[in-house]
């Protein structure tokens, strides 16, 4: 009888560890905010094919959520085995989007607000070698705004007010990350040329290639990239006052190898396509002049997305977007990268054998898993081209749509 009664004392204790390690582990697995699409489902970490938490099928599995009466947002308890409390978490329900899908390439050509100041070279003056603007606190990665009182947005117009200066004095409105800042100097006469000068080299527009991602049918916006248009030399977000989406296409491309990553060489064709409005960390957007006769598909939400098989939309040739076969390796929720969510691998050796792996330019091109658009590649790994990082969808989803965007939308249908 006594060994019974330890016998049985084992087995309960051993039923309430696992108990208490299934609800320890919910609370550390299941998040604080869930967001599900209408008509779907999320399912929380399986524990000995145990699904703790469905919005489907509550009979079938332990769940706890009908869809059909699930309010667009609230609070529920997730039980094990609809009996044991393991954690409240904030269910929120959303409509499903849909989008059509990119993959060609796109020009692109900006303009900044502002001039961006890309380096800081000395003048020779009077015998002696000074840079007036460094002295004067300007750096490298400032964007100058106006010069006495009058707006800056062309490198002309800079050279032309410090030239008609004549050496008198510049109050400089500087932007420096998010602070605003006046800065005051006197330009100086250079020896050589015998013209004003600042000590600074700025720069005003830049162009190049990237690949669409998708057209949002509700408001013709398009999204592209998946990162942001960065100064070559300085690394800094180029501030944009407006831009031009320009017809190209493809004539050639460099292929990738470990160690160097290769680029799609594109031609602008000199037809505007669209409008440039947003640059920022998840891409650029823009309002398309038309969308394309592409596939219509939905967008997932970051929930949905899984490691697995998967494919990227993209084009290397003047044949246009060809799907090609990949993988989603790891997922990167917690990164705290803005447009690092994923590490997607390109498995298809047809693409692997024209490019080696992903090339620069191809930056936007779609990823499609289980029919759905789940994200957009971003960035290359140098010592591994067939790998790189991809932003979630609904992330430029919803960039596409955010206040910037409608303002801009505005200004384009008041001037219509």
């Amino acid at each position: 009888m006594r060994d019974f009664v330890r016998c049985f004392s084992v087995f309960i204790a051993g039923i309430c560890a696992l108990l208490f390690a299934i609800i320890l582990l919910g609370q550390f697995t299941i998040p604080k905010d869930v967001v599900i699409a209408e008509n779907s489902k999320y399912e929380a970490p399986k524990i000995f094919g145990i699904s703790l938490f469905t919005c489907k099928d509550p009979v079938a599995s332990a769940g706890v959520i009908n869809t059909k009466a699930l309010k667009d947002e609230e609070s529920v308890q997730v039980n094990f085995l609809n009996i044991i409390p393991v954690k409240r978490t904030n269910v929120k329900s959303v409509k499903r989007q849909y989008v059509v899908l990119g993959g060609e390439i796109f020009g692109i050509k900006l303009f900044t607000d502002g001039v961006l100041v890309v380096d800081c070279e000395s003048v020779e003056s009077d015998g002696k070698t000074v840079n007036p603007a460094e002295k004067a606190g300007i750096k490298v990665g400032d964007i100058i705004k106006s010069v006495n009182g009058q707006s800056v947005y062309t490198n002309k117009a800079l050279s032309d007010i410090i030239e008609k200066s004549n050496g008198g004095a510049l109050d400089v409105i500087v932007v420096r990350g998010n602070n605003t800042m006046k800065v005051s100097f006197s330009s100086v006469k250079e020896d050589a040329t015998g013209k004003y000068k600042a000590g600074l080299w700025v720069r005003d527009s830049t162009a190049g290639i990237g690949t669409v991602t998708f057209y949002n049918p509700k408001n013709n916006a398009f999204a592209g990239l998946g990162h942001a248009i960065c100064d070559i030399d300085t690394g800094e977000i180029m501030p944009m006052v407006n831009g031009e989406m320009a017809e190209a296409y493809v004539n050639g491309y460099y292929k990738s190898a470990s160690g160097s990553v290769g680029e799609l060489c594109g031609v602008f064709t000199g037809e505007r396509q669209g409008s440039l409005c947003v640059n920022c960390e998840k891409g650029m957007y823009g309002f398309s002049d038309s969308i394309p006769q592409n596939e219509t598909v939905p967008v997932a939400l970051n929930s949905e997305v899984k490691t697995g098989e998967a494919e990227i939309i993209c084009t290397v040739d003047k044949n246009g977007p060809k799907r090609y076969k990949a993988e989603i390796v790891k997922l990167l929720k917690k990164s705290g990268e803005i447009n690092k969510d994923m590490i997607v691998k390109i498995t298809d050796p047809e693409l692997l054998s024209k490019t080696g792996g992903i090339l620069q330019g191809m930056s936007g091109s779609p990823v499609i898993q289980n029919g759905m658009l789940v994200g957009a590649v971003t960035h290359v790994f140098i010592n591994d081209p067939t790998q790189g990082y991809a932003i979630f969808a609904d992330k430029m989803l919803e960039t596409s749509a955010c206040e910037e965007m409608t303002a801009q939308q505005n200004n384009v249908d008041s001037a219509a």
